[in-house]
């Protein structure tokens, strides 16, 4: 055998932990539709990503940099089941269903590329604005619809076919990747020179 344990670091995986959350916290919260509050954790995310590498980078020993371009696609693969299973995993505890009608719609123009489009619905005697997710298109006026709001008020509306246990496994198993990768990364056996020194001379 010419592989060992390398030492465990916990400065190190805590730091890794942390960077790593600062993505999935900003998948998880562009739901919530608020700009003021998606831009800062964007630009967070992108100065923590260094600091993930780097830190999943110092488990292993110089010359065995394998580990950055997996990191990174972790790192950046992470937004998207926090985006999409956090949406649905929120709404499932504190959402309710609404059956609405298409009152009006109304053109978001952009300078930065194709314009967006939002609805205006009437949810019994209540109003708000429905911005469509994952592509969807804004259903014609009066058209009849049911769509899924937070009680908390905390994230914006979807379609009841978006909150289902299928996005929510999506997030938890986001999560278990991650964790997975962290602890293979830090438990993965390294190869003692030493040893296979001896192995190469024993042959």
């Amino acid at each position: 055998m010419t592989g060992r344990r390398p030492p465990f670091q916990p400065k190190k995986f805590l730091l890794a932990s942390i960077s790593i959350a600062v993505p999935t916290a900003t998948g998880f919260l562009s739901n919530t539709g608020q700009i003021g509050l998606i831009i800062p954790l964007g630009f967070l995310s992108m100065a923590a990503l260094p600091f993930w590498v780097i830190a999943l980078g110092d488990f292993r020993p110089k010359g065995e940099r394998w580990v950055a371009i997996p990191a990174l696609l972790i790192f950046v693969g992470s937004l998207f089941p926090a985006g999409i299973g956090g949406h649905s995993l929120w709404l499932t505890a504190f959402g309710e269903t609404q059956h609405c009608r298409v009152e009006s719609i109304e053109r978001h123009h952009s300078s930065r590329g194709s314009d967006s489009f939002s609805a205006d619905l009437l949810c019994g005697d209540r109003k708000l604005t429905f911005f469509p997710t994952n592509f969807r298109e804004v259903k014609p006026v009066n058209t009849e619809m049911d769509v899924v709001t937070d009680k908390t008020g905390f994230f914006t509306s979807i379609e009841p076919d978006q909150v289902s246990w299928r996005y929510n496994l999506f997030f938890l198993a986001g999560l278990l990747v991650t964790a997975a990768f962290m602890l293979f990364v830090a438990w993965l056996p390294v190869r003692d020179p030493e040893l296979a020194a001896t192995e190469a001379q024993s042959d």
